[in-house]
C-alpha cells in the first residue's frame, strides 16, 4: 500500500515491505534562482581601414669616412714598405683622435704593366692600395679629415653623415606612437561622421623601418700633393625619419 501525505512542505511515505514498516521523509525539491544573462559584447558591423604617418628631422650627429691610400714605385718592396707605413701612421694618428669602428680593408698590391707595339709586357712599376674606414662625430670630422690628409691618406673615398643609432632608434619608437593615436583619433571622427562609434580595434601594423639615407660628401687629394693645412670645412645637415602606422578597427551602430 503507499500513501502520500504533504505537511508543512515535506513528503512523507509508508512504505511496507513483508513484515518490515520503512517511514522516510523527502524533501520537497527547492525552486533554482535562473543564472544572469551574459552581457554581451557589440559586435563590430563593419570596419575602417585607415593609415598615419609621423615624421622627425634629426641632425646628423655622426659620420662614417672611408680614407684612401696610394703608393706607386718602380720597386715592388719599396712600394709594399711605403704602403705599411703610410696605414701604420693613419691608424695609429686615427687612435688619438678617438675614432670608432677603425678599420683596414681593401689592401691591395699590383704591377704595373705596359704593352709595347712589339714585345711581350712588361712590369714598369708597382702601384699599392689600401682604405682605412671609421666613425667619428660630425663637429670633429673637419679637423680629423686634414689631419688624415697630412698622416698617410691622400684620397677620401667617401664621407656619409647621420644620425646615430640610438636617436634613429628613439626616434622611431615616439613616432610609432603618435602615428598609433593620430590613426586611432581619426577613425573616432570618421565613425563619429556616419553615426557609428569604435568598438574594437582589429589590427595595429606599424611599416618596415624606413633606411635613413646619409648625406655623402667627397674629396681627393691626388697622390703628389700635400694636405691642406686648415681643417677641411663641411655641414653635417640634418635627415628625415618617418613611420607609417596602418589600423584597422570595428564599429558598431551608437
Amino acid at each position: 500500500m503507499n500513501s502520500n501525505n504533504r505537511f508543512f512542505g515535506r513528503t512523507f511515505f509508508i512504505l511496507v515491505l513483508g513484515a518490515g514498516l520503512v517511514v522516510g521523509v523527502a524533501r520537497a525539491e527547492e525552486p533554482v534562482s535562473p543564472s544572469p544573462a551574459p552581457v554581451a559584447n557589440p559586435s563590430p558591423e563593419g570596419k575602417i581601414n585607415l593609415e598615419a604617418t609621423a615624421r622627425k628631422r634629426l641632425p646628423n650627429t655622426a659620420t662614417d669616412v672611408v680614407l684612401g691610400i696610394q703608393v706607386d714605385g718602380r720597386n715592388g718592396d719599396a712600394v709594399s714598405s711605403s704602403l705599411a707605413q703610410k696605414s701604420q701612421t693613419l691608424v695609429e694618428y686615427l687612435r688619438k683622435q678617438g675614432v670608432e669602428r677603425l678599420r683596414t680593408e681593401n689592401v691591395n698590391f699590383q704591377p704595373q704593366v705596359e704593352s709595347p707595339p712589339s714585345g711581350p709586357d712588361k712590369i714598369v712599376g708597382y702601384t699599392g692600395t689600401a682604405n682605412v674606414s671609421f666613425r667619428t662625430t660630425a663637429d670633429k670630422l673637419g679637423t680629423v679629415l686634414s689631419g688624415s690628409l697630412e698622416n698617410g691618406a691622400n684620397t677620401v673615398s667617401q664621407t656619409q653623415f647621420t644620425p646615430s643609432e640610438s636617436e634613429i632608434d628613439a626616434a622611431r619608437r615616439d613616432l610609432a606612437i603618435e602615428a598609433t593615436k593620430t590613426a586611432l583619433a581619426r577613425a573616432d571622427a570618421i565613425a563619429e561622421a556616419a553615426g557609428l562609434h569604435v568598438v574594437k580595434v582589429e589590427t595595429i601594423n606599424v611599416a618596415g623601418e624606413e633606411n635613413v639615407v646619409p648625406l655623402q660628401f667627397a674629396a681627393k687629394v691626388e697622390g703628389g700633393m700635400r694636405a691642406p693645412a686648415r681643417s677641411v670645412q663641411t655641414v653635417s645637415g640634418e635627415q628625415e625619419v618617418a613611420v607609417r602606422v596602418s589600423v584597422q578597427v570595428g564599429v558598431s551602430k551608437r
